[in-house]
């Protein structure tokens, strides 16, 4: 894959470097200016800091008076001049971040954003061929407007999504984000409005009043490239995927920089890992051959290609085990699933069993609707 030789000046972003015993509400303020800022520790580089970092380790709404940055650093690689675009890539995809480091040899001089990367990719050609439907993510989660910004809260954090789209009498009318609610909610230096007055608890304000009315959408049939411009231009991460105006899917930065992964064919196989650690490697090799052996199934039982499988795990500091896995199915989008179980065995069959129900609700969705063309095409 190609490298970005000698980045110039133009493609980065400049930054600040910070101490990590810092003040969260001083960094929250210099992220008013900055993409990310660079956090040291004893004069070596330790991790970032971006809005996404912040919502991520806060898991709720509340934001402590007086809390010290280091709990919120994600500690992502700096990448430099012989960095290849497929490592920026997959940085950027495991990480989750906005940003990542850039060092000249000596020193940190800036950082290259996501939306710059998404830049490049479309200047390569690296997603020339492949439709929104190819990428999506499904199935389409929705809220209603009625519903509390707690209740929104609630699901994305028992479901691990970070976008709900809202519906209002049925019909598609926006979007709300983890995101949208941090920042409405967790200022620095500010006590939440849960912690002022009933009135203004979050479980009395309708997500109507902070949803996004109108959230950019694209159809299910267009180019990725063309959907990658519109993050781009629009400065979002997200576009609602529309067929014959009704929501069928999202597609995302991270479903962008999957696809590009998925298509670089780095490994034999078509299942791909991420999150191990040293707690959880000695389940790596057992569940590769777990993911592997789902591949053949359901290409068998749905009689569908299966582009790719990832799956990520994270071990939580209550020992739960965090499973997130995600099958292509090509043209007919991807498929996510979440789960928390306190053993790994049974938070890996749990994901399995749920996803093989949806493949097969899939199947069952695809085939009516061809015998529903079949049927008008005689009629």
């Amino acid at each position: 894959m190609e490298k970005i030789q000698n980045i110039p000046k133009e493609l980065l972003t400049s930054t600040i470097n910070l101490d990590y015993r810092t003040p969260m509400s001083s960094v929250i303020m210099h992220l008013k200016k900055y993409p990310a800022v660079v956090l040291y520790k004893d004069k070596d580089y330790y991790g970032i800091v971006d809005s996404r970092s912040i919502y991520r380790a806060r898991h709720g709404l509340k934001l402590q008076e007086g809390e010290k940055v280091e709990r919120f650093i994600t500690k992502v690689p700096q990448i430099t001049n012989s960095t290849q675009v497929y490592e920026l890539v997959n940085s950027f995809y495991k990480s989750g971040v906005k940003a990542l480091p850039y060092s000249n040899g000596s020193k940190i001089t800036g950082v290259l954003e996501r939306r710059t990367l998404l830049k490049v990719l479309l200047s390569l050609n690296l997603v020339e061929g492949i439709q929104i439907n190819q990428a999506m993510t499904t199935p389409v989660l929705a809220i209603d407007s009625r519903a509390s910004i707690s209740q929104a809260k609630a699901v994305m954090d028992a479901k691990r999504v970070n976008r709900l789209i809202v519906l209002q009498n049925g019909k598609f009318s926006g979007l709300i984000t983890n995101y949208d609610i941090s920042k409405q909610y967790a200022r620095g230096g500010e006590r939440l409005p849960e912690m002022k007055t009933k009135m203004y608890s979050p479980s009395n304000v309708a997500i109507s009043s902070v949803m996004e009315r109108n959230a950019r959408s694209i159809e299910y049939n267009r180019p990725l490239a063309e959907a990658i411009r519109d993050m781009i231009e629009s400065r979002i991460s997200s576009l609602i995927v529309l067929k014959k105006g009704n929501p069928i899917g999202i597609v995302t930065v991270t479903d962008v920089f999957e696809s590009i992964l998925a298509r670089q064919k780095v490994e034999p196989s078509k299942v791909f890992m991420s999150g191990f650690d040293r707690n959880t490697y000695p389940y790596e090799e057992e569940a590769k051959q777990t993911l592997n052996s789902l591949v053949g199934s359901i290409e068998r039982l749905s009689g569908m290609d299966v582009d790719y499988v990832t799956l990520k795990v994270k071990r939580s500091k209550s020992k739960l085990y965090e499973m997130q896995i995600r099958l292509s199915l090509g043209r007919h989008g991807i498929i996510s699933m979440h789960t928390t179980k306190y053993m790994f065995d049974e938070a890996l069959d749990d994901l399995i069993k749920n996803l093989k129900h949806k493949v097969i609700k899939e199947k069952e969705s695809i085939l009516t609707h061809k015998r529903e063309l079949v049927r008008d095409l005689e009629e």
